[in-house]
Formats: C-alpha cells, sequence, structure tokens
C-alpha cells in the first residue's frame, strides 16, 4: 500500500513539474509573441513611413512641374501681350500721324 501511496505522491509531484514547465514555457510563447508583433510593428511602421516619403516626393516633384508649366504659359502669355500692345501702339501712332498728316 506504501508503494501505492508513494506512486500517487511521485505522480502528483511530476504532474505539478508538467504544469510548471507547461507554464513557463507559455510565458515564453507569449514573451516572444510579444517581441515579434513588435518587431512586426516596427517593419509595418517604416514601411509606411516610405510610402508616406514617397508619395510625399512624388506630390511635391508634381508641384514644381505643374508650377514651372504655369510659369511657362504665364511667359508665353505675357509675351503675347507685348506684341499686341507693341501693335495697338504702332496702329495708333500710324492713325495719330494720319490724323496730323490730314489736318
Amino acid at each position: 500500500m506504501e508503494d501505492v501511496i508513494k506512486q500517487i505522491v511521485d505522480a502528483e509531484k511530476q504532474a505539478e513539474e508538467r504544469i510548471e514547465r507547461a507554464k513557463e514555457e507559455a510565458k515564453e510563447i507569449v514573451l516572444k509573441a510579444r517581441e515579434e508583433a513588435k518587431l512586426l510593428e516596427k517593419s509595418i511602421v517604416e514601411e509606411a513611413e516610405k510610402n508616406a516619403q514617397s508619395l510625399i516626393e512624388k506630390a511635391r516633384l508634381e508641384g514644381e512641374e505643374e508650377a514651372r508649366r504655369i510659369l511657362e504659359e504665364g511667359d508665353s502669355e505675357i509675351e503675347e501681350l507685348k506684341v499686341r500692345a507693341t501693335n495697338n501702339f504702332e496702329k495708333a501712332i500710324s492713325a495719330g500721324i494720319a490724323l496730323v498728316r490730314g489736318s
């Protein structure tokens, strides 16, 4: 009977040891999962920051190109206005001279 009791006590001790080992393994698994989650989060944030910088750079370049195009169009319009103004001025002088000659 003593042997049976001893076997039961030994079995209970072994079971408790297994439970403690399982708890420690579970803690290690949770810690490892948290570390991996932090690394994954860091990687995701870094990738998002790279994408954001890329989009910002693309928008900046597009903005610069649009500004350059607008300036070129404005310069072209100014040149056209100068030509028209010169032509109108010349017509006005011609008309003035014609009026003076005709008087």
